[in-house]
């Protein structure tokens, strides 16, 4: 009988043993992200005037920051139409981590290059507005996804890419 109350009080110790080893696993997971960035995008055409944007093509995203359709599960990016201007949305789905941080780097690499060639005020007087707002885009990284916008309205369209994600995440 003693023998048998030993054995029950070391099978219940054992459950809440795993049962505890378990929700700690479970709460230190991250929860998985599946965005679609052209509904992103347009959600953002809704609240942001972008009627003077069109697409950025792949051999122009390729050729401005290195990066290719090989580094990428989906791409949406934007451009706005006048040439002089520097304001774009690149949205990026990479394949892994490890090209997260490679496109991280191309695009710090891009922005510092753009920042180079607007730093001069006095050829263009637009190019200090353009100036700061390439310096003030921030990249955005949630698991795979990369995300910039330079753009005069970046703030909100990070909040809304922000809001977007965190509805975006299940468990």
């Amino acid at each position: 009988m003693k023998n048998l109350k030993i054995l029950i009080s070391l099978i219940i110790i054992i459950a809440l043993t795993l049962f505890c080893a378990a929700a700690l696993f479970s709460c230190g997971k991250e929860s998985e992200i599946n965005i679609d960035l052209q509904d992103l995008a347009n959600i953002i055409g809704e609240k942001i005037d972008l009627s003077n944007y069109e697409p950025y093509s792949l051999d122009k995203i390729r050729d401005d920051f290195g990066i290719t359709q090989d580094d990428t599960v989906q791409i949406v990016a934007l451009k706005d139409v006048d040439v002089l201007s520097a304001e774009m949305l690149i949205f990026i789905e990479a394949k892994d981590k490890e090209t997260v941080e490679k496109i991280e780097t191309k695009i710090k690499t891009f922005k510092t290059y753009k920042l180079n060639e607007l730093k001069d005020y006095t050829l263009n007087p637009d190019n200090e507005r353009q100036y700061y707002i390439v310096e003030d885009a921030e990249i955005i990284i949630e698991q795979n996804y990369v995300f910039w916008a330079a753009q005069n309205q970046s703030k909100e369209i990070n909040d809304i890419i922000k809001d977007y994600i965190k509805n975006s995440k299940t468990k």
